[in-house]
């Protein structure tokens, strides 16, 4: 489209220079030299132009396909993941069983409602915590994300975060690039993982909630006393988990000024630190 335009433009000059050649009075060899020499700069550049505009397109399909694979990689990584729960599940309830097999030998009732009350029924309950933490992301149609927030989710549920995910009604688009829109949420949720993994009180909330013209997702964790002021989280190179660590939130909000649509509010409340990202 912008070669096109580009070209139609090119043709109108040309037209005018010629007009504006034969009002001054040059000479026809004059003007055809210049105009084939014009003719012939307009075509070079119509053909880096498009040789441009191609590269970039390209180069963005590479981009997607590379973010793609990677989103992949965790989700593999991820099901791994569960599939070694399981493995380790189905160990523990052979175990289980030949403990309740050992009561039931020796007659042992006492014995076994201990048993099952402080050891099996506290296993079934983790499980089915962890998995309802999870349940409603079936809720967010928008494939890419709900990849990227099943596998970090699940990854610090491993690193012993309680994290969960509310998606309480049906999201099928976001008014954002996606590529864009998956380093944006990774950073956010990446960081507030990070943020907790070594405090008292691994906590990490996310919500992701449809209103009348917008969609807004919340990123909330807790956050030690000694935390430093809000300004300095989107300093270049500013971390709290080292030197030079710390360029997620710096490029995050470059990333949002090419957004007007999008807005990321920032705050630190009695209930930890507090971002909400707001697509319109």
């Amino acid at each position: 489209m912008l070669t096109l335009v580009i070209s139609i433009l090119t043709l109108v000059m040309f037209y005018f220079y010629i007009w504006q050649g034969k009002e001054q009075g040059f000479s026809d060899t004059a003007i055809t030299t210049n105009a084939v020499a014009f003719l012939v700069y307009t075509v070079i550049m119509i053909v880096v132009l498009a040789i441009i505009v191609k590269s970039s397109v390209k180069n963005a399909k590479v981009e997607a396909q590379a973010l793609q694979m990677r989103q992949l990689r965790e989700y593999v990584g991820a099901l791994e993941a569960l599939q070694k729960d399981m493995r380790v599940f189905r160990h523990d309830y052979v175990n289980i069983l030949s403990g309740i097999n050992g009561f039931i030998t020796n007659s042992d009732m006492d014995g076994l409602s201990v048993y099952f009350r402080t050891k099996v029924i506290p296993m079934n309950s983790d499980m089915e915590v962890n998995i309802s933490k999870l349940s409603t992301l079936q809720n967010l149609e928008v494939i890419e994300l709900k990849g990227l927030f099943a596998t970090k989710m699940i990854r610090a549920q491993e690193w012993g975060v309680d994290a969960q995910v509310e998606v309480y009604k049906r999201i099928d688009e976001m008014n954002m690039d996606s590529i864009d829109l998956c380093r944006v949420t990774g950073i956010l949720l990446d960081n507030a993982i990070e943020a907790v993994v070594d405090t008292a009180d691994p906590t990490v909330r996310v919500a992701i909630i449809q209103k009348k013209e917008a969609i807004v997702l919340i990123f909330a964790n807790s956050l030690p006393e000694d935390s430093p002021p809000i300004h300095h989280f989107f300093e270049e190179g500013f971390s709290t988990k080292g030197e030079n660590r710390g360029i997620g939130l710096s490029t995050l909000k470059k990333t949002l000024k090419k957004y007007p649509n999008v807005s990321l509010d920032t705050k630190i409340t009695q209930h930890g630190f507090v971002q909400e990202l707001e697509i319109g």
